[in-house]
Formats: structure tokens, sequence, C-alpha cells
């Protein structure tokens, strides 16, 4: 209408009556929604315009990224194809294909016509970009036990997957999948990972698990405990036996099998060794040997052996296997698994045993290289001075023989010392020949016995005491003699002169004492003892040692308590009562204090002392007292050599009262 209003009408003036109906009209409605959408789908906006029937034009789309929520920077290219208005209504974008997850916004732009001004909807309408939930497919490899074993995971239906894949392994008896053996974080490539290889130390079903951690644009997937093909089989390894039996000897010497065990996984368990006597040639009957050797891993093992008769023996060795290893075994006539064994004539040595007097000595025989002898070995022992073992016997033992190998006589104890001589017999047996070792060929040499003897006393004792020495004889064999026993006074000389000895008898290993000793003079003693020895008993001595006194004697400490009367006529006998010394030789003191020196502290009123010999009562003086009140009388001993000096005291003086 407004197009027809201006026919007729002069340009400049038409476009100015255009410019006034534009101006004047309602400007058009515009909102927009949008779909949401899984990153690798795309996404799009619809734009309802309306408020504008006879529109035209076309409306424009922009997106922006998820770090755009304002929609102030540059839309993402490229921007999704505009729509053609025609009219009111929806109008659609063209589809944008998000390159990341997230929330995208859009804006949508109406360019207007000649009757309808443009119109915008910024940042109006969002799709959120949720990320991928893929899924994993994994496959574990199978093998050996101490073979590499890996598990290979495949990352599907997410977009463009990257991150790690963690792998875990679990062990045979770890169904629940609790406690990894092995942890490995590996990158994806093109969306596969493979972990590192595993050297499983057992044989069993190891269970695998993986877990993608999931990016930007792709949720967490993983291979829980239990899933297909989330379990490595290691079966047993395959050990193999190769062995070596003893070729050929003679009767008497052992033969035996030596196997090695190769392909093993720390092989433990043990290996069964049988030899099968001569002419059993498929090793059906009993085995006449059997033994067990332990194992543990590969390598070479053997049994100890045995000593057979005369004959071709076949070996046969079984591995039964273990958690880890397969059976093994090498079956009756195998390569290198037999022994020939022949025979020979026997050979005899002896010997014998040495000891002290009273102790058991044996005589030794060897049989070697007989073809299983029998019978039996006679010892006998001949006492000193016999060198040609022509007089009687001190004694005689006989042992069984059964095969090559050393047998020995039962005990013998001598109860005299020198050289006992032997002879060795042995008796034969229809296969083997008597033979003999001679008089002299073993010898048995007993010497003394080596007694040892201690002494002890121990104390701390006053002078005027007594005490004894002890010593201690032990280690003999019925000893007689006597022991001398010393006590030494330490001076500066040292040990070199006991004050007191004495000898005691001896009859057989205990303790000896010394008679009594009087300790006269104070000081420190010490003590030796020795022992004289006899015909089978060597001497033994402890000797003495100054520096180590045993015994230390004390100077007694006495007792001097004053004991004065008065008499008539105020006269004061001074008395004192001497206890506890040791043959005394000093002097008895004593002071006598005026009245009112109640601390004895000034210069007595007389005072004197008195030389004793004894313990006792003595009188040491009179006095005449001229002053009434209380004296005090207190007293002392001067000390010796054996007894301590005893001060007078205030504390212990005697009250005398006159008047």
């Amino acid at each position: 209408p407004a197009l027809a209003a201006l026919a007729g009408v002069g340009i400049s003036t038409g476009l100015g009556l255009l410019l006034a109906v534009m101006s004047s009209a309602a400007p058009p409605s515009l909102s927009v929604t949008a779909n949401d959408a899984v990153i690798g789908q795309t996404i799009r906006a619809t734009a309802q315009l309306s408020e504008s029937p006879s529109a035209s034009g076309e409306i424009s789309f922009e997106v922006f990224g998820p770090g755009d929520p304002s929609c102030s920077g540059p839309a993402l290219p490229p921007a999704p194809a505009s729509a053609s208005v025609s009219g009111e209504g929806e109008y659609a974008s063209g589809e944008f294909t998000p390159p990341e997850a997230g929330v995208y916004h859009w804006s949508a732009h109406y360019s207007g016509d000649l009757e309808n001004p443009a119109a915008d909807s910024a940042c109006a309408a969002a799709s959120t970009v949720s990320r991928a939930s893929p899924g994993m497919a994994g496959t574990a490899s199978g093998g050996k036990v101490n073979t590499a074993i890996h598990d290979q995971a495949t990352v599907t239906g997410g977009f463009s997957p990257t991150g790690e894949v963690i792998f875990r392994i679990f062990g045979p008896a770890d169904t629940a999948c609790l406690t990894p053996l092995a942890t490995d974080a590996v990158p994806l490539q093109d969306g596969s990972a493979s972990s590192a290889d595993f050297l499983p130390q057992q044989a069993g079903e190891f269970r695998w698990t993986a877990t993608y951690e999931g990016d930007e644009n792709n949720e967490p997937a993983g291979l829980p405990c239990g899933s297909a093909n989330q379990a490595s089989a290691v079966g047993k390894a395959s050990p193999s036996l190769v062995g070596v039996a003893t070729s050929a000897v003679v009767v008497g010497s052992p033969i035996t099998d030596g196997v090695t065990l190769t392909g093993g996984f720390e092989a433990s368990g043990q290996l069964v060794f049988r030899a099968y006597g001569p002419g059993d040639q498929t090793c059906a009957t009993t085995p006449k040997y059997e033994a067990a050797v332990a194992v543990a891993g590969n390598g070479s093992y053997s049994p100890s052996g045995f000593s057979p008769a005369a004959g071709l023996y076949r070996w046969t060795v079984g591995y039964p296997g273990d958690a880890n290893n397969q059976p093994a075994s090498l079956p009756c006539g195998s390569a290198n698994q037999a022994s020939a064994v022949g025979t020979i004539t026997a050979t005899l040595a002896a010997n014998a045993t040495s000891a002290t007097v009273g102790k058991p000595v044996t005589a030794m025989a060897s049989i070697q290289k007989g073809a299983i002898p029998t019978g039996q070995i006679r010892f006998t022992a001949f006492p000193p001075g016999d060198a040609n073992c022509s007089g009687s016997a001190a004694f005689s033992s006989t042992v069984k023989v059964s095969g090559n190998g050393s047998y020995r006589s039962a005990a013998f104890v001598p109860s005299r010392v020198g050289t006992f001589r032997w002879t060795v017999s042995y008796s034969g047996d229809p296969n083997h020949a008597p033979t003999s070792a001679g008089c002299g060929k073993a010898t048995s040499s007993v010497s003394p016995a080596s007694p040892s003897i201690s002494s002890n006393v121990t104390q701390r004792l006053a002078v005027g005491a007594s005490f004894r020495v002890t010593a201690t004889l032990q280690g003999g064999y019925a000893p007689g003699g006597t022991i001398t026993l010393e006590i030494y006074r330490r001076v500066a000389a040292g040990c070199a002169r006991p004050v007191a000895v004495g000898v005691v008898p001896v009859a057989g290993n205990g303790t000896f004492r010394s008679e009594p000793l009087v300790a006269q003079q104070p000081g420190a003693y010490s003590f030796g003892a020795s022992y004289s020895g006899d015909a089978t008993n060597r001497g033994a001595t402890d000797s003495c040692n100054p520096s180590d006194p045993a015994v230390r004697v004390y100077r007694r400490t006495p007792q001097v308590k004053p004991r004065a009367r008065l008499n008539e006529g105020n006269q004061i006998s001074i008395r004192a009562r001497l206890s506890g010394a040791a043959s005394p030789f000093g002097t008895i003191s004593f002071r006598l204090y005026r009245p009112g020196d109640k601390r004895c502290k000034r210069k007595p009123a007389f005072s004197g002392g008195v030389t004793v010999r004894s313990n006792g009562n003595y009188l040491l003086a009179q006095y005449l007292a001229t002053k009434p009140g209380v004296y005090r009388l207190s007293v002392g001993y001067s000390g010796d050599q054996r007894n301590r000096q005893y001060k007078p005291t205030c504390r212990d003086a005697q009250q005398i009262r006159i008047g």
C-alpha cells in the first residue's frame, strides 16, 4: 500500500514518504530456541519471527563456544546457514557441528526489509552438548608361568578419545580383584592401549581390569573384574630331566644317580630316585634303593646313593611337579641310567682315640672294597707295658659287620696312665677271607687327669675373729695326695711369706677347709692353694693374688663409758668402762668439767689418762669437788693398732651433782 501511494509521485518525494512509513512501523519480535546433543552430533537453532506478517529478508545465526557464555567474543566458524524469511513463523538454522562438549549459546539476527526494521535476539538460546559415553572391549593374553602376559583395551563409541587407560592385574586367589599385583597407566593411541608385560610367578587364572578415565569429550568407561576376555590363563612350566648314573664301581663302593632339571619355574617338591636290582630289566620289582631329594629350582640333584651287591642296576627318576610345574620323568631304560657293580677283596684299617685317665676311649676299624661283607670285628686292648699284646687283655669288644664302612668298639674307660695297644681282627664270611690289624696298629694314649683347684674365702671381719680358707678340687680322676692351703697377709713383698700353712689329705674331688686362723692384725689377707697330684692326676695351683685380697680385717670400734662415783666428803672417784676392744694397749682419757659448763667448752677442772691392756672397769683418778653444782665427766680411748679411737663427747658425759 505504501508503494501504491507513491505511484505518480516524484522519486525524492516518494523516498521521503517511504522512510517515514518505515520509521513509523512497529519492529518485529524475534525469539530463539536450540536443541541439545551429544558430542559428535549436530546442533541447530529455531528462530520465531512474529508481529511482521509481510516480513521478508533473512535470519542469520551465530554460535558462541562454551567459554563465551555472554556471547561477547567472535562467533564460532563456520556460521550456520541463514534462513530466508517469508512472513511470520519459525525459521531453522543450518546444522552446526560442535568441536567439544559444553554449553553453546545462540544469537539470531533478522535483516529487516522495506517495511520491517531489523531485529536481534542476542545470546538468547543455549545448546548443551554432552560428553560421549563410550564403551570398552578388551583382550587379555595367556601364557605359561614366568612368561609375559598383557591386556589390550579399545575405547568404542567415543568422540576422538584421549587420555589414559589404567590396567590392573590380580592374582589367581583374588577373585574379587581387591589387591592388584601391578598397575599400569597407558596413553590411548587411536582409541586403543596395551598394558606393559607382566611376568606371572605362579600358574592359574589372572584377572585384569581396565579403566578409561574419560576426557573433556568422553565419559569414563571400564572393564570391571570378571569382564569378558579379561582373564589370562597361565599354565604350568614344562620342565625336563637329563640323568647320568654312576657307570661302574666295585662291590662296597656307592652308586648313585644324578639328574639335571631344566625348564622349570621355581620348581619345588621332590625328585624320587629308584634303583632296581640285577635281572629286573623292566623295573617291575621292588626297588633295591629309593630316595627322595628336595627340589629348589632348576639345577642338578643327586641322592646319597647306596652300596649294593654285584650286578647291573637300572635307575628311574620321577618328578611329580608342583603348583607351577608339570610332571617329568626318566623311565626305566633311559639313556645313562644304569650302574654296573663288580666284586673286590676287602681291606681293613684301624685306629683308636686317646683320652685322659677316667675318660672313655674307643677303637675304630674300616672295611673297604668288600662285596657286602658280613661277620664280625673283634677289638682287644692290652695294658701299658705289653708291647707284644701277649698278656692278659684289659678290654675286648665284638661288633657285627654289615657291609663296607666304619665300625667302632664299645667304650673302654682305662684306669691307668700310659699307652694301650689294640688288636683288630675281622672274622671273614663265605665271600671274604679273615684279615686283621696287628698289635700296635691302633693305640690309645692315656694321659693324667688335669684337675683344677680354686680357693674361696671372701669375707670382711674384725680383728680377733677367725676364718678358714676353702679350696675346691674338681676334674680329677679318683684323686689322692694332699692340698696345701696358705694364708698371706698383704705386705709390700706381696705373697712372699705365708702367715699360716695347712696341709689337708685328699680322697676324691671335693671341697677342703683349712684350720681356723684368728686375725690378730688389721689389713688385707690373700690365699693360695696347691694340689700335689698323684699317679693319675697332675698337680694344680691356685696362686696367691695380693692385688685381689679375699679377706679384709678391720680395727674394732671399742666403747668407753664414764662410771664415776661420789664418795663421802664430795670426793669424786673418776672411773670408766672399756668394752669391745681387741687386745687393747692404748690410753683411756678423761675430762671433768666444772658446774655451769653444760657444753664442755671451758677448760676442765681435772683431766688425765690411764694406759690399759684389756677390756674392763678402770679407776682413773680421785677428785675433791669444792664447788656445788653439776660436774660433767667425759671419757675417750686413744685407739691403737687393733682398735679405733673413741673420742670423748659432752653428749655422752656423766653428770655428777654436788651439794
